[in-house]
């Protein structure tokens, strides 16, 4: 039993390290099913399935079952189902029964990394409390909170959904892990892969050492403490840089970042107080480009991929409305601005005009644009009748721009947060933060910290230019 670590800044290969040192233990004879491969999200799990995929053009998805998030793998250990996990409508029931307002209150099921966020401070209180492995007056101790908390109140919450879950015979998110630490049956890997391990919170570093326990396999952990921007939900930071290894693995090229960024980037992540870990990387050799801008009416995005970048979502409502203004395609984690279907009627339509062949499914669907009989003599922004004008309108003006809806958005709109492990040639970067954002990283210094890295990863997604879009209120404008 061996462990290592990879230290990895921005853009310089963890990803790519690990998927190496996979291969090389399947190139020696060990079964892939005797692996496993551990990502925060089950996004970044599935993108490292797929970039092995890519290189082994022989294998299935099937046959790397073990990549997967830490939550998946207790979710299947234990065999449970999508019905057993707690929903928002729970949450909700459990607020008015409690006498508290929720909004909204629900774990990022789609990408199972067991994030959980709710506008009820109360419920985000007890949850962070669970997965630092604390109680949850304990937790209001360490004054993290941002509104007034009454502490007989958390304790009667805290009891109200727990019986609420065994009532009704649902679990959480956390439930998960701690049922699997109790009971759960690790997997019989020989080699077992964590990718960014800064991310993890004591629990999930309690299912890695329970694991590495029960089977005795290799261990190979990969990250950057520099990038641990989710402490706000659990994530422990000095886990990843206490943890000890046989042999740590530093990587210092990146093949993103710009050596101006960089210099950009490290006054910003220099300011952070607390524990880090030695490290230096070189950039890449092209000098790349910081603008300031007032706006972002002031930037042209017709050309080039894009990441569009703001501290939290509320400051990115404005964003896609401004987008269909201009024309341009983009997607959100809503999905695209657009989909395919109307694109490829469109298509459709004039092939049927010039009396080609359409599928008659294809025919059918767009004949179902149209209200009255079809005029073929008309273009199909004057003949798809039952296609709203705004609609219309905006294809129209992708298309002026020559925006190929066939293929992926240029554009991505994200939050700092959401676009980790991103990057993009251009990146445009709101330095406006909320209230409570400002007041969050005055609590503490490890709020303080968290902040400077959040920031970090933003400045450190481009691979060439960088927009600032700097803040009429200076107050609220992050200093870089």
């Amino acid at each position: 039993m061996a462990r290592f670590k990879v230290i990895g800044p921005p853009g310089t290969g963890k990803t790519r390290r690990l998927l190496g040192e996979v291969q090389h233990y399947v190139k020696a004879g060990m079964p892939l099913d005797r692996i496993g491969y551990f990502a925060f999200t089950r996004k970044a799990a599935g993108e490292a399935r797929d970039r092995y995929l890519k290189v082994e053009t022989q294998l299935t998805k099937k046959d790397l079952k073990h990549f997967q998030t830490i939550h998946s793998l207790a979710f299947k250990a234990l065999g449970l189902k999508e019905e057993n996990v707690m929903q928002e409508l729970n949450y909700k029931r459990i607020g008015e029964e409690c006498g508290i307002q929720v909004t909204y209150a629900s774990y990022e099921t789609n990408s199972w990394n067991g994030i959980f966020s709710s506008d009820s401070e109360y419920l985000s209180l007890i949850n962070l409390a669970r997965v630092r492995q604390i109680t949850p007056l304990e937790q209001v101790d360490r004054n993290e909170h941002l509104t007034r908390i009454n502490r007989h109140k958390v304790d009667a919450i805290a009891k109200e959904i727990e019986d609420y879950k065994k009532v009704h015979g649902l679990i959480d998110f956390t439930d998960m892990l701690e049922k699997f630490l109790a009971k759960g049956k690790s997997p019989n890997l020989h080699a077992l892969f964590v990718d960014e391990a800064q991310d993890l919170s004591l629990i999930q570093w309690a299912i890695i050492e329970k694991m590495e326990r029960d089977i005795g396999c290799d261990v190979w952990v990969a990250g950057d403490d520099d990038q641990a921007i989710f402490g706000w939900a659990g994530a422990d930071v000095n886990s990843f840089i206490n943890w000890k290894a046989w042999e740590d693995i530093p990587l210092k090229h990146s093949r993103r970042v710009p050596k101006l960024v960089q210099r950009e980037a490290l006054s910003v992540i220099d300011r952070v107080e607390g524990n880090r870990l030695k490290k230096i990387y070189f950039p890449k050799e092209a000098e790349g480009n910081i603008f300031e801008v007032n706006k972002l009416n002031d930037i042209d995005m017709t050309k080039g991929d894009w990441l569009i970048l703001a501290r939290t979502n509320p400051l990115l409502q404005r964003v896609p409305s401004f987008l269909k203004r201009k024309g341009l395609f983009f997607e959100t984690t809503q999905g695209n601005s657009m989909g395919k279907a109307l694109f490829e009627d469109v298509g459709h339509w004039n092939k049927l005009r010039k009396g080609e062949d359409v599928p008659d499914i294809q025919k059918q669907r767009v004949l179902e644009r149209i209200k009255d009989k079809p005029n073929f003599n008309l273009e199909w922004y004057e003949a798809f009748t039952n296609v709203s004008s705004t609609t219309i309108e905006y294809l129209r003006s992708m298309l002026s721009n020559k925006e190929d809806l066939s293929k992926k958005p240029r554009i991505k709109v994200s939050t700092i947060h959401g676009a980790k492990g991103g990057e993009a040639t251009n990146v445009v970067l709101f330095l406006n933060q909320t209230i409570n954002t400002v007041k969050a990283a005055k609590k503490s210094t490890d709020r303080r910290d968290e902040e400077f890295r959040v920031w970090y990863v933003g400045v450190t997604r481009t691979m060439e230019n960088i927009y600032l879009v700097k803040c009429k209120n200076k107050k609220k404008e992050f200093k870089l």
